[in-house]
This record gives C-alpha cells, structure tokens and sequence, in this order.
C-alpha cells in the first residue's frame, strides 16, 4: 500500500506500474553516468564548487519533519 510521509508518496514498483529496465537501458544509463562523471573529473579543482545550497537536498523544510533531527549525531547534540 503506498504510503505518504513529509508530503512525499512511496509505493513499491508493482504498485506505481513500474516495470524493470532492459539490461540495455541499464548499460546505456551507466554509460551516460560514465561519460558525466569523466566531465565531472575533468573540472579544475580550483572550478569546483565547495558548498552547495540546502535547496537542493532539504526534503524536510515545510512538511511536519521540519526542525526534527535527521541523523543519530544530530539526536545526540540535540536530545
């Protein structure tokens, strides 16, 4: 049965009517990954970014978890 939290909706794959990648989309999908990483590899160190913005991971901010800690470090600094 799919189930809500923090205003996401998770099912299992039978339940979304998803079915399995062919081992060729796999293989072609590995190969995009490849050939993005070698780009990714070929960035000058001083070109990288060093801190990324929290909107782009923060799956929290806004939904009933908001605030809550989110790792065991964060439960023992904040408990």
């Amino acid at each position: 049965m799919a189930e809500e939290i923090a205003g996401r909706i998770f099912s299992t794959p039978e339940e979304a009517g998803v079915t399995r990648p062919t081992d060729e989309e796999i293989a072609h999908a590995r190969k995009l990954f490849d050939e993005f990483q070698e780009r990714i590899d070929n960035v000058p160190e001083a070109d990288r970014l060093t801190e990324v913005s929290s909107k782009f991971f923060d799956d929290v901010s806004g939904t009933e978890y908001e605030g809550r800690p989110r790792s065991p470090e964060e439960l023992s600094t904040n408990g």
